[in-house]
């Protein structure tokens, strides 16, 4: 159920339908190497979103582009929003999915880039006083098991990290008309490495990925194909049906905001 296809009586049903929950799916406009567009992130997460609802009845908010994507503004097509605004603006927009009729507001992140700022987010709400649940999480966080079996079943051994094999089968099946092999330069792909030191050390600089992927590209995509697209749509979407059912289950997380509000605004008692 997407919620700009609905009518305002429709929206009314879908909530009790999705027992409260509304997915937003949450990415960025950037650069997927030459190949692939720059919505990317938003047709992976919409799409999978959209089969994910299907087998588990939730609606789904417009796809949300404006997230953390400062590494990437020296690449053309990236839209790189402060992170004030970034912020102050998903929280109105869950505050607007709440005053629609939603209790439940699971974000689903298709770029790696948001992890940390929606995590930040997440942090912000004991603070808040919200009366509603919000759940991020992201979507290509897969278990070991999940990356092995792509790995045996695709022959292959580096699912890339940005824009290449791993995303540009899922475009190949999702929109493979988006898809342009032959722009693909291998070369760009592959990491500079210039600040191993750092990384070694596991210690983090803002500067981290462009020193080692100024090109917004990493992971060769050669050998993807739709039918190993298939494959990884297919687990992406059952990952988003087992999130949706696990946060209409989730009684315990309501429970304790209300009980954590209540104490928080007099915690002498």
């Amino acid at each position: 159920m997407l919620w700009e296809e609905l009518t305002a009586k429709g929206l009314d049903s879908a909530i009790k339908k999705s027992e409260g929950v509304c997915v937003l799916p949450i990415g960025v406009l950037e650069k997927h190497g030459d190949h692939l567009p720059l919505g990317t992130d938003m047709y992976i997460a919409t799409e999978t979103a959209k089969a994910a609802v299907a087998k588990s009845p939730a609606v789904i908010f417009p796809y949300y582009f404006l997230g953390q994507i400062l590494e990437a503004r020296h690449v053309t097509g990236t839209i790189a929003a402060s992170h004030k605004l970034i912020i102050d603006a998903l929280l109105e927009m869950c505050d607007e999915i709440h005053r629609n009729g939603f209790s439940k507001i699971l974000i689903v992140s298709s770029h790696g880039g948001n992890v940390h700022l929606l995590r930040y987010f997440a942090q912000l709400f004991p603070g808040l006083n919200r009366p509603y649940s919000v759940y991020t999480s992201f979507l290509h966080d897969l278990t070991q098991a999940q990356f092995k079996k792509i790995r045996t079943e695709c022959n292959i051994d580096d699912v890339g990290g940005h824009a290449g094999f791993y995303e540009t089968a899922l475009m190949m099946f999702i929109r493979p008309d988006l898809v342009n092999m032959d722009k693909v330069i291998v070369k760009e792909s592959e990491s500079l490495n210039r600040i191993p030191q750092v990384n070694d050390e596991r210690i983090y600089t803002g500067f981290h990925w462009y020193a080692d992927y100024p090109h917004h590209f990493a992971g060769d995509p050669t050998g993807a194909t739709v039918e190993y697209g298939k494959k990884l749509f297919d687990i992406l979407q059952q990952r988003i049906v087992k999130m949706i059912k696990t946060v209409k289950a989730d009684t315990m997380t309501p429970s304790l905001i209300n009980e954590y509000n209540s104490r928080t605004s007099n915690p002498r008692g």
